[in-house]
């Protein structure tokens, strides 16, 4: 007679991942801090406005963008988002093209990066450390456990009692422990504007339900100084899921200086109100401005009003036209070239093979995933309006400017074995070594591949260098 076997283990999950205790933890730590002293926000105010002063897109170097205009933008979607993004910035790196008759990095070209939640991780790492960023990032960041290691402090009792006694909540948590571990304290004065992109990372003002960038001319509208605000803070906003974290607060300061001043507030109020985007812009504009109304703004994750990052640079051309790069005496780009990084993740859905009434978890995920898709393909084709707009009225000047967009996502991959499993990778601060590495490898192919990326190359002369071929594991492969 056989020995019977005995039932197989199943593996134990720690009670801090269990999600019935972590939402009992939530809950309770919600109530605690509920009961702590009232938050002391962080930005500090700002006396007069100087519109040739601080961080400012026409501030980075020195407003000339050179032969190539190049903005990217990185999208949300956790760690994924950033290894992504990370993988598009290494594909630069060992991309040459011809400038000003000499060969140059392709990523040195990038003039401006545009991010939201997982995204704005990689921009703000390399718009600080530059280089450091191929060398430190991934230890850094993207091969850490940084949702598990949030997840432990809820735990420590240094948590609670500052909780009760110091309004240090989950998102003050979350800003130390990247403050200290990952941006080193630095602040946007920080910011390299001469040597690296200019950096813009997108929260969503809860409230008004806008778009909110850190950036001077944002922090111009409610008289606060950007220079010494937290990188660690504003990208915390960027990706604060609501519920999760509580929102970033920002005082706001409008009427202790003279707003009115802010080239936004100027070039808006010089547009016509026909158009309703510009109605919806001023809107927003000035909601800032009354600060009875509105004393504090609080802010969460930039993916809930636009998860590709891509509106920045939209709201841009609305607002200055071809004037954005058409300024300062300084010579005019002969191409632009965006490119869009979207991590965005399409999960195959098994309700249909079944007559069964989906569960409450799968019908709320197919909804969410719906409600995302259909906004990022009204985002891209706001986009490429404007990308047409700014083309006719730069073509109307009589100047010869060659536009081209790429972008990097999930949809281009051919191979179903893979594309299923990058659609299956889930929006979390936390991925296994080799998905950070198949994410990355797939991203310089993936961009590779892009034919305005391809168009772009071959009308500039360029080519990767040698002995960057990256790693065997491929976009396409079975």
């Amino acid at each position: 007679m056989q020995p019977q076997k005995s039932p197989e283990k199943k593996p134990l999950i720690p009670l801090f991942r269990r999600p019935w205790w972590i939402l009992f933890c939530l809950v309770l730590l919600s109530t605690l801090e509920a009961c702590a002293s009232l938050y002391k926000p962080q930005n500090d105010r700002l006396a007069t406005i100087d519109n040739h002063k601080g961080y400012r897109l026409a501030n980075s170097r020195n407003g000339d963008f050179g032969e190539h205009l190049i903005f990217l933008a990185f999208s949300g979607g956790g760690t994924r988002a950033a290894a992504l993004s990370y993988g598009v910035l290494k594909e630069l790196r060992d991309t040459q093209v011809d400038a000003r008759r000499q060969r140059v990095r392709l990523l040195d070209e990038v003039d401006s990066i545009s991010s939201v939640s997982g995204g704005s991780f990689t921009a703000a790492y390399y718009g600080l450390f530059g280089d450091k960023t191929f060398t430190d990032y991934e230890k850094a960041f993207l091969r850490q456990s940084i949702q598990g290691t949030l997840i432990r402090m809820l735990f420590s009792p240094l948590y609670w009692w500052d909780s009760i006694f110091k309004s240090f909540d989950r998102t003050e948590m979350a800003i130390d422990y990247y403050d200290s571990q990952i941006f080193e304290g630095k602040t946007f004065a920080d910011f390299n504007l001469q040597n690296t992109p200019f950096i813009e990372i997108n929260a969503t003002d809860l409230a008004a339900g806008n778009r909110f960038s850190f950036i001077q001319a944002a922090f111009d509208l409610i008289c606060s100084d950007l220079d010494k605000f937290s990188v660690a803070r504003a990208v915390t906003a960027s990706s604060a899921v609501p519920v999760a974290f509580p929102t970033v607060v920002l005082k706001n300061y409008a009427g202790e200086c003279d707003s009115h001043r802010s080239n936004i507030v100027k070039q808006l109020n010089a547009r016509s109100d026909n158009d309703p985007r510009t109605r919806r812009l001023k809107e927003r504009v000035n909601s800032y401005l009354d600060r009875k109304a509105r004393p504090y703004i609080h802010l969460v994750d930039g993916g809930i009003v636009d998860n590709l990052g891509l509106r920045a640079l939209a709201d841009r051309i609305k607002t200055q036209g071809s004037g954005f790069f058409l300024q300062n005496g300084k010579p005019i780009p002969k191409d632009v070239l965006v490119i869009t990084v979207n991590a965005q993740v399409k999960p195959e859905r098994s309700m249909d093979i079944s007559a069964n009434k989906p569960s409450v978890s799968d019908t709320i995920n197919a909804m969410s995933d719906a409600q995302m898709s259909l906004y990022n393909d009204e985002t891209k084709l706001l986009l490429q309006n404007k990308l047409d707009e700014l083309k006719d009225e730069v073509n109307a000047q009589g100047l010869d400017v060659k536009f081209h967009t790429a972008e990097v996502s999930f949809d281009s991959v051919e191979a179903k074995t893979m594309k299923s499993f990058l659609n299956s990778l889930p929006t979390s601060l936390e991925l296994s070594d080799q998905d950070v590495d198949i994410l990355i490898d797939t991203a310089a192919q993936l961009l590779r591949r892009s034919p305005g990326y391809r168009k772009f190359l071959e009308l500039n002369g360029g080519n990767r260098l040698k002995g960057t071929a990256g790693s065997t594991t491929t976009a396409t492969a079975h």
